[in-house]
């Protein structure tokens, strides 16, 4: 019992310094964040526009990044686990959660029965009615190159790739939005409500995912593996916010 117990503590340590570097990366210390939280950028409603098209197409698929990772999970309880996040994001939600939303002004009409895609889908189109359907190369290969971790990659990998290197870090990396929506005065609450569920109640999404990762590290010894997914992923927003922020610069409008 007490080497199963070192073994715990031992994992979780690993599990957290992960994290630590996680947060720690350029990925969520982008310069494109600091200049869309504060304002700087030439034109900041063009920016956050152009944000808003490219990000809904990879959004979209978040459900796809989730089953893809159900897929390498091995452990039914770690499969279970991840159901219920797949269940929310199919916009159900527990009393709890509901009434934490409700005290920050979200009404539950806003996101009850509606799927999280949609709700990025919504406030992209509050932002702009430019729907070409085309969708830009460098978002294509984010999309397919995570999916590609999560489909090729061991459980652990992906693991690391969709949880310490996506989920841990998301309610961190949109609050520079949140500042930007702030400033955008004229957007309604309702079609940016988004935001408010990744940045107020998304923890137990973070916490599923992180335990599924200190078992993981435990049974697999695969901390390697871990970081190996989790590095993958922080790179790709890394050179996602790189080109979104290059856009932005060159913005003429």
């Amino acid at each position: 019992m007490n080497t199963l117990l070192s073994r715990t503590s031992t994992a979780a340590q690993a599990v957290d310094v992960l994290a630590e570097v996680a947060l720690r990366h350029r990925a969520v210390r982008h310069p494109y964040l600091s200049a869309i939280s504060n304002g700087s950028l030439p034109d900041p409603s063009w920016a956050l526009a152009d944000f808003a098209r490219q990000y809904q197409d990879y959004s979209v698929h978040f459900p796809r990044y989730l089953l893809a990772l159900l897929s390498r999970l091995e452990n039914p309880s770690h499969r279970e686990a991840l159901l219920s996040n797949l269940i929310e994001e199919s916009g159900q939600y527990g009393d709890d959660e509901l009434a934490a939303l409700a005290a920050h002004g979200v009404k539950a009409d806003w996101i009850l029965g509606v799927p999280h895609p949609e709700l990025f889908r919504r406030f992209r189109f509050a932002l702009t009615d430019d729907d070409n359907g085309a969708e830009e190369i460098e978002v294509q290969c984010w999309r397919d190159m995570l999916l590609s971790v999560l489909t090729m990659g061991s459980p652990a990998e992906a693991v690391g790739a969709l949880g310490l290197g996506t989920e841990l870090i998301v309610s961190t990396i949109y609050q520079p939005f949140v500042r930007a929506i702030t400033r955008h005065q004229d957007l309604n609450p309702r079609d940016t409500v988004f935001f408010q569920l990744h940045t107020l109640v998304d923890d137990s999404h973070q916490a599923t995912l992180r335990q599924i990762a200190i078992d993981l590290a435990i049974s697999e010894n695969s901390s390697a593996d871990l970081s190996r997914g989790m590095h993958k992923a922080l790179i790709l927003r890394d050179s996602i916010w790189s080109w979104l922020h290059e856009r932005a610069l060159r913005c003429n409008s």
